[in-house]
């Protein structure tokens, strides 16, 4: 029953992780929005229900698209573990309303692609165009609209799991 407990998040951070890697045949300027996908989920679930998402599977998500892509070994796995830590920051921002939580995706969002821009500069040892940054951030927050009802859906079943309680002779 505890494995229950990690069952959703890790399963939609691999599962988001996966999707990122898959060639979808989008032009290279475009691309920067799906390494973006799973910075939904790591938010979300970092955010929300922190215990139930280990940071070593923050940093083999970001190293597997590290190597599924042939990218620079770590550099996802910072983003993603920065990700991670912006989540855990804004949680006492994120218990209010649904707009709050909104504005502290929004801000995470933005401060991961600059700090994704900023390393990939740092980098190349040359300022890297902030376009792709930029639409990457734009199309995964429309991203976000179809993925965050689906994450609700898996807190809401593993919320149902968590609530059975049996218990012998009391």
């Amino acid at each position: 029953m505890r494995a229950m407990k990690y069952l959703a998040p890790v399963a939609s951070i691999a599962l988001l992780t996966l999707l990122a890697v898959l060639p979808w045949g989008l032009p290279s300027e475009d691309r920067f929005f799906l390494p973006m996908m799973p910075v939904i989920a790591i938010h979300y679930w970092s955010l929300r229900q922190p215990e139930s998402v280990p940071e070593w599977m923050i940093f083999l998500a970001g190293l597997a698209l590290d190597v599924l892509t042939h990218g620079p070994l770590g550099y996802w796995a910072l983003i993603y573990l920065l990700a991670f830590v912006l989540g855990l920051l804004s949680q006492p921002f994120g218990a209010g309303s649904q707009a709050a939580r909104i504005g502290l995706f929004a801000a995470a969002l933005l401060v991961v692609a600059f700090a994704a821009w900023a390393v990939s500069s740092a980098y190349g040892f040359e300022i890297v165009d902030w376009r792709p940054y930029a639409t990457g951030v734009i199309y995964a927050a429309l991203a976000s609209i179809l993925i965050v009802p689906v994450l609700h859906m898996l807190a809401a079943v593993r919320d149902l799991r968590d609530n059975t309680r049996l218990q012998r002779g009391v």
